[in-house]
């Protein structure tokens, strides 16, 4: 059964509500031929802003995809030439329009099949979801200090490569400190704040520190807490999460990275939960 309350949010559907304001409010004052180049440059701005930068940020190539898709996109409604009125000819289709199609359904192919196997989906909810698993609802018991959550005895280098690790696969966010590194579970629609907030406040996040020193810790929000549907016993909590991520170095460590997703997979949330 579900710990965490169903996922409400918009965030991601936002570019293309602008999108399609901007693009009618110029199909009716200007015209068709305006409006498609118009959002052409849209979702070329679009593959600049938000998957070149969520590679820039996450080092997940599979971003990449997303942006050539786009970008396909863009320029195929920058290229077709649209006529003026309905009832008019048909759009016509020059060699260069007809190639950007053909990259477009390619990209598209590729970049379903991603979706699919959640490849460009932030896991912060399969992790909040691990974490309570076998944690039972409890008296209130919320305090916003870290907790300690059990040891391990990797070097900094190392954790340093698994914070780099569950970066790329989208499970955490790392941010290294002089004694220490503090990876923050990033969920769908959360990402934004992490990819365009200059000052991003981590330490106000759930967050799993592995001090290099070998302790580990955790803090969980009150609003990560408060999106569980009951008050769960909170050190209890605390400690499941901070043993979720030291197995989860463990496989690492051990080479056996294919075993946090399949952890993550367990879960079976949606493609954009």
């Amino acid at each position: 059964m579900r710990k965490l309350k169903a996922d409400r949010g918009i965030q991601g559907l936002i570019p293309a509500i602008v999108s399609s304001v901007v693009f009618l409010l110029i199909l009716f004052i200007v015209g068709p031929q305006a409006a498609f180049n118009t959002l052409g440059g849209i979702v070329i701005f679009y593959a600049l802003i938000f998957s070149f930068w969520s590679y820039y940020k996450s080092n997940n190539a599979h971003f990449l995809v997303s942006a050539l898709y786009l970008i396909t996109l863009g320029i195929f409604l920058i290229l077709i030439d649209v006529p003026n009125k309905l009832g008019g000819p048909k759009p016509s289709f020059t060699t260069e329009t007809k190639t950007a199609l053909m990259f477009f359904y390619l990209f598209g192919l590729w970049l379903a099949y991603l979706t699919l196997r959640k490849k460009l989906k932030y896991r912060g909810r399969e992790v909040m979801e691990l974490a309570a698993w076998d944690v039972e609802e409890g008296p209130e018991s919320y305090t916003e200090r870290p907790r300690p959550a059990g040891e391990t005895d990797y070097s900094k280098y190392d954790l340093i490569d698994f914070g780099n690790y569950l970066k790329k696969i989208l499970v955490c966010h790392p941010f290294i400190e002089q004694n220490r590194i503090v990876l923050v579970p990033v969920k769908m629609g959360d990402e934004f704040e992490l990819l365009y907030k200059p000052d991003y406040d981590y330490l106000s996040k759930t967050w799993i520190s592995f001090d290099f020193d070998g302790q580990v810790s955790v803090h969980i929000s009150r609003k990560d807490y408060l999106d569980y549907k009951e008050d769960l016993a909170f050190d209890h909590l605390c400690e499941s999460m901070g043993k979720l991520f030291i197995t989860f170095a463990d496989f690492y460590m051990r080479g056996d990275k294919v075993r946090i997703l399949d952890r993550l997979n367990s879960v079976k949330l949606g493609i954009f939960s």
